[in-house]
């Protein structure tokens, strides 16, 4: 859905769960994922989050944008 909202030229590479796809993106084997479970890493400064997927921005995360106000809608 990301890509078809979006247009990006993103290839899904689907994982046995966000454990594997977090290390991957941290060694850099992946440019981006869409995870649910990777707040600890956002918060330690390990990766960087470019949007959330709900209505409002969340408490944990305040500075980061929600994708409506990211420019992405229908997402969230």
């Amino acid at each position: 859905m990301f890509k078809y909202l979006t247009g990006a030229d993103v290839l899904h590479i689907p994982y046995k769960g966000s454990g594997p796809a977090v290390s991957d993106l941290l060694a850099g084997q992946v440019d981006m994922m869409l995870d649910t479970g990777s707040l600890a890493q956002v918060q330690a400064g390990a990766l960087r989050a470019l949007a959330v997927a709900s209505r409002q921005r969340l408490p944990a995360l305040p500075d980061v944008p929600t994708f409506d106000e990211a420019g992405v809608p229908k997402i969230g």
